[in-house]
């Protein structure tokens, strides 16, 4: 850690006995007589960081100081810290720059592998990373600076390697153009030609355009049951022996699950176009033997048709995701990057007709699964859910102007 001591506007140093005190919160005791000597406004801060605990420790795991020092618009940014420490793999023991820090979710895996340091232009921030690190039994060097005007040679310094956490959320609105991040474009080019290579994290549906996704390794990393973001990746970090197995170039595209500590991988051909250039994929008008749930990371990464052709399935429609086979002998059993299950029956979507033939099987639907339809999954489980004892599963999606309600087998 740097020797300059991080401060807080209104905690002011976050200290082992702070931290204590905000464990102590977090559980309740907020009396005078276990947490005392702050004044309102500290304790008010306190008390809603306690409030975030639950969500701050899905996202960064358990914390050797019980807490995690969070902000709700922070939170949100935050990296899942099993995508994190899958993404800090990559550099090696190199020195790592990681750019607009943050609360330290990437920072503290970033830390546990090589030297480090965390830049960020928000003091406050800076502090509570400070004590994140703590919490994740990490270190790093900690710097105050504005990462759009500080010179950049003197931003990177020594680190062979930048990881970039552009600002999305800029005057609270929610952006995916990169042209409107913090750092611009331009200012993240300037740092990563400043280095060996570097790793840029985006939202999922951030586009780019030709020349800078040539660029780029664009990889759309699911965990949890969501996408959980959009990483580019460029230069020597291409070279990572991980990263080669699958040839993962620049200019290419992959999808990632992380499920169970196993890291999954489709890796496809780069699409003409951003994601939404998929809609023009050859469709097929009936539902065969299978249906098939691509994982939503090869959704958002606009390779539904690449999967397709890989496990010689059809799209059912160009616009709801959902494909379907007459056989799956090309789809890995139990493999996570899809979601199968064989189609007992096929009818138009209409609640009367879902409850006479769920009743006719004496079942219901254990897993409701909805494309490109205004039905709420919610809804239809309440209402199906007294038709029988059996656990089936519903698929729902379009098939040209159609909507379709297919009967399946438990999913695998």
């Amino acid at each position: 850690m740097t020797g300059t001591i991080l401060r807080h506007a209104i905690l002011g140093e976050i200290t082992r006995d702070m931290t204590d005190d905000l464990a102590k919160i977090a559980v309740g005791a907020t009396h005078q007589s276990y947490v005392g000597g702050y004044s309102s406004a500290q304790l008010a801060v306190l008390k809603d960081i306690a409030s975030l605990q639950v969500k701050a420790t899905r996202t960064f795991g358990k914390s050797r100081s019980e807490v995690w020092w969070v902000t709700r618009r922070g939170l949100q940014q935050s990296t899942l810290a099993a995508v994190a420490d899958f993404k800090a793999t990559w550099f090696g023991d190199e020195v790592v720059l990681d750019v607009c820090c943050g609360l330290g979710s990437d920072l503290i895996a970033l830390a546990k592998r090589g030297p480090t340091t965390g830049v960020d232009l928000d003091e406050d921030v800076l502090a509570f990373a400070a004590g994140n690190l703590r919490g994740g039994g990490a270190s790093a060097e900690l710097r105050h600076a504005d990462v759009m005007t500080t010179p950049v040679d003197q931003l990177v310094g020594e680190a062979r390697f930048v990881h970039v956490d552009p600002d999305r959320r800029v005057d609270g609105k929610r952006h995916t153009r990169c042209d409107d991040l913090v750092p611009d474009w331009d200012r993240l080019d300037a740092i990563l030609r400043r280095c060996r290579g570097g790793v840029i994290k985006m939202a999922p549906a951030t586009s780019l355009n030709p020349e800078q996704a040539d660029s780029f390794h664009r990889m759309w990393i699911g965990a949890g049951g969501s996408v959980r973001e959009q990483t580019l990746l460029q230069g020597d970090v291409l070279d990572h022996p991980w990263i080669r197995r699958f040839n993962l170039i620049a200019g290419t595209r992959s999808a990632v699950c992380l499920r169970g500590g196993t890291t999954h991988v489709f890796a496809g051909a780069e699409p003409s176009s951003e994601p939404s250039a998929e809609t023009t994929a050859p469709s097929r008008r009936q539902v065969g033997e299978f249906l098939i749930d691509p994982d939503a990371a090869i959704r958002a990464a606009g390779l539904t048709e690449a999967f397709a052709e890989h496990v010689h399935a059809a799209p059912v429609d160009q616009f709801n995701g959902f494909l379907t086979a007459d056989d799956v002998e090309h789809l890995p059993s139990e493999w996570p990057m899809a979601t199968t299950a064989r189609v007992l029956e096929v009818i138009g979507c209409d609640q009367r007709k879902l409850r006479r033939c769920f009743r006719a099987r004496n079942a219901y639907p254990e897993v409701i699964k909805v494309r490109g339809a205004d039905q709420d999954p919610a809804v239809l489980h309440k209402t199906l859910r007294s038709c029988g004892d059996h656990p089936l599963g519903l698929w729902i999606g379009r098939n040209g102007k159609q909507v379709f309600a297919a009967i399946t087998e438990r999913s695998r």
